[in-house]
C-alpha cells in the first residue's frame, strides 16, 4: 500500500479523532460501517450521531489533556521459567480479557498479579495477543513479542473504546503515543485520565452508546 494510502489516525486537540484511508470500520455487532476517505470519530462521548462526531464537543467543554493523577506509564516485567510476561498498566483499557480468560496467571487482588508460570507459555501467549491496548506484551527466549500483524481496522466497543488493529498510524501532535501501533484502544467516553488512550474510566461512569 502507498505510504499517501495508509490509514491514520489524527487527534484533533480538543476535538474529535481524524481517521483517513481506513476501509474497516465495524461496529460492537461486528456489522461494517460505511466508511469515507475522511472520518471524524466522537470522542468527547456526548455526540448524537456517534460513532461520528457532530460538534457537541465546541460546546461541552471537552478537553483532551492528560490528567496529572493518571496511572504512571510504565513497563513492569514478571519473570518465569519459560515465559517473561510485560504490563504497562498506564495503557491498560480494562476490558479484562486476561483475567476473565485465564485467572491462573493474571490473578485479580493478588501480588503479584501476574504469574508466568501458571499456565503453559503458548496459553498465556494466545490471551496476551487479545491484549487490545497493547499494555500486555512477552519476551520467551530472549526475543521480545508485542506486534501481530493484522489488517487495519478499528473496532467500537459497546458502551467502549475504540480498538485499533492493523498498525495504523498514530498522529498526535501533542506527543502522545501508543505502546505499539500495532494494537491500541482510544478513549471514546470523554472521560479517561489518558486521554487520548481509554484507560478504562467508562466502565465507573457507565458510559452509554445511546441516551435511553
Amino acid at each position: 500500500m502507498d505510504n499517501d494510502n495508509k490509514p491514520v489516525i489524527k487527534v484533533s486537540k480538543n476535538g474529535p479523532l481524524i481517521v483517513k484511508n481506513l476501509k474497516t470500520l465495524r461496529n460492537s455487532k461486528s456489522a461494517f460501517i460505511e466508511t469515507r476517505p475522511t472520518m471524524t470519530l466522537c470522542r468527547c462521548g456526548e455526540s448524537e450521531k456517534k460513532p461520528f462526531c457532530d460538534g457537541v464537543h465546541l460546546k461541552n467543554g471537552f478537553s483532551g489533556e492528560k490528567k496529572d493523577d493518571r496511572i504512571p506509564d510504565k513497563v513492569d516485567s514478571y519473570e518465569g521459567k519459560q515465559i517473561t510476561i510485560h504490563n504497562n498498566k498506564g495503557v491498560c483499557s480494562h476490558i479484562g480479557n486476561c483475567v476473565f480468560n485465564l485467572p491462573s496467571v493474571f490473578r485479580k487482588g493478588m501480588t503479584p498479579w501476574i504469574d508466568p508460570d501458571g499456565a503453559d507459555p503458548e496459553e498465556i501467549i494466545k490471551i496476551i495477543k487479545t491484549c487490545p491496548s497493547g499494555a500486555l506484551s512477552y519476551t520467551v527466549n530472549g526475543e521480545f513479542h508485542k506486534e501481530y500483524p493484522h489488517e487495519p481496522e478499528v473496532f467500537i466497543i459497546r458502551n467502549g473504546p475504540y480498538n485499533v488493529i492493523g498498525g495504523i498510524k498514530f498522529d498526535d501532535s501533542d506527543g502522545s503515543k501508543p505502546e505499539t501501533e500495532d494494537h491500541y484502544a482510544l478513549c471514546r467516553c470523554g472521560a479517561s485520565k489518558n486521554k487520548p488512550f481509554c484507560d478504562g474510566t467508562h466502565l465507573f461512569i457507565e458510559f452509554k452508546d445511546r441516551k435511553n
